[in-house]
Parts: structure tokens; C-alpha cells; sequence
């Protein structure tokens, strides 16, 4: 079966200059290319907004030893406005308070000293327990604030 295309790639006839300068006039009209995939997705040092993290890790490579940094969650302890990635609805998130292993630890301790009648403090305080913070509007999980 022989090949559809022609092997030869289709001359201009000849004394047709202006023919050949257009192109150059034509890439001067076009707007410029939009950017790649990975320009498209990266998120700019400019667009993010104060006291939000990358959500990249970045990698750094030594000579013996990678090294992955991961970064921290964008949320804080308390409600915040943000975008939800889920419905692009501008939102106060709702935040509910789960216990972590800080919480047990002085849960325990409280019953080690004997003070049996303070031990469900840290389960009511809410500076003892991770924040977890959900979309205002589409009540979907958006991230967790891990108290240290």
C-alpha cells in the first residue's frame, strides 16, 4: 500500500516573495501561546495568599541523601475564609476539634497525679485537640490543622 501523504514537503510557486513573508507578518498578529500544562498548574509565589504553604513538596538531592519537605497545612486553628477545591464556592470553613495523641497524654497525666475529677478537660478544651476544617457551603473535608 502506498503512503496517502506526499514524502516531499509542498513548495511555494515560484516568485511568490510576498507569499513568503506573510508568515512572518502573521506570527506578529497571533497572540502569544498559552502556557504549558505545568506553567497552567503551578501555583506563583505572587498568586498565593499570605500564610498558605506550596502544595508541592519540594526535593532537595545531596549527594548521599534525598531529602522531601513536606509542607504544612494552609489552615490555622481557627475558621477561615477560603475557596473550597471541591464546589469553588468563597466559604467560612466549619471547623470541629478531634483529640490527638497530645489530648491522651495529658488526659493521663491528670490520672497519674490523681486528679480524676479533671480529666476530661483536655477533651473540652479545644487548644488540646487537632482542627479539622470543613467546606462552609458543601460540608466536605478540606484539611486539618495538627496541633504539635
Amino acid at each position: 500500500m502506498e503512503p496517502v501523504y506526499p514524502a516531499a514537503p509542498l513548495e511555494a510557486p515560484k516568485g511568490s516573495a510576498e507569499l513568503q513573508a506573510a508568515p512572518a507578518e502573521h506570527q506578529q498578529l497571533l497572540p502569544p501561546a498559552p502556557p504549558s500544562y505545568d506553567q497552567a498548574t503551578s501555583i506563583s509565589a505572587e498568586t498565593t495568599a499570605p500564610g498558605t504553604a506550596d502544595p508541592k513538596p519540594a526535593t532537595t538531592t545531596t549527594t548521599h541523601h534525598t531529602v522531601v519537605v513536606v509542607p504544612t497545612s494552609p489552615y490555622g486553628p481557627e475558621p477561615m475564609d477560603v475557596q473550597c477545591p471541591h464546589c469553588h464556592n468563597y466559604a467560612r470553613t466549619r471547623v470541629s476539634y478531634k483529640p490527638n495523641s497530645r489530648t491522651h497524654l495529658i488526659a493521663l497525666l491528670l490520672c497519674l497525679f490523681q486528679l480524676y475529677c479533671c480529666v476530661c478537660l483536655p477533651y473540652c478544651i479545644s487548644s488540646c485537640m487537632n482542627t479539622n476544617h470543613y467546606c462552609g457551603m458543601c460540608d466536605r473535608y478540606l484539611g486539618t490543622y495538627d496541633r504539635k
